[in-house]
């Protein structure tokens, strides 16, 4: 009995260990906008963490605009996208052809989608055909930038004289 909880407890560890989470480093492309590469050949859940508050405090209104993930095999070479989430959404393959010992092909997507300020988590699941070969990635993120004191005054007397003005009319 002992042995086996031993047993237990030492694939569990294993199992930990083998689910690793990697942070997704993102570029600035222009005003508002960044993107990231990733890629993996570990078969199982690939786990990627996507870090939004780190980009500050002047940008709101995050925008995931593209997500694509490709993977093929062809014989015992290759890999084998089983399923691809965004902190628990599952994604609809746009191609997901499988011939197990010929070939295949996978394209995940994910057009426009809202998100929050904070982490996100990437989820890749697959199994390795053979060599190292495994998928690729790539996300593009769009932001607005928060408009600052200045302008929200500007606004208020735009509309303080267009107020007045109309009062005025109103008055004749």
């Amino acid at each position: 009995m002992f042995k086996n909880v031993i047993a237990l407890a030492a694939a569990l560890l294993c199992g930990a260990a083998s689910a690793t989470t990697t942070s997704l480093e993102l570029s600035k492309d222009g005003s508002g906008q960044w993107s990231a590469s990733f890629s993996a050949t570990a078969s199982g859940n690939n786990s990627f963490t996507l870090d939004l508050s780190s980009l500050g405090a002047g940008w709101s209104n995050f925008s995931l605009s593209s997500l694509i993930v490709t993977a093929n095999f062809s014989g015992n070479r290759g890999y084998d996208v089983t399923a691809v989430t965004l902190d628990g959404h599952t994604l609809t393959p746009t191609v997901n052809v499988s011939y197990p010992g010929l070939f295949g092909a996978d394209v995940w997507t994910q057009g426009q989608q809202s998100l929050s300020a904070g982490l996100h988590t990437l989820a890749v699941s697959g199994d390795l055909v053979g060599g190292n070969v495994g998928f690729t990635g790539s996300l593009s993120i769009t932001a607005q930038p928060v408009p600052e004191p200045e302008s929200y005054a500007l606004m208020l007397a735009g509309l303080g004289c267009i107020a007045l003005a109309a009062r005025r009319r109103l008055g004749r």
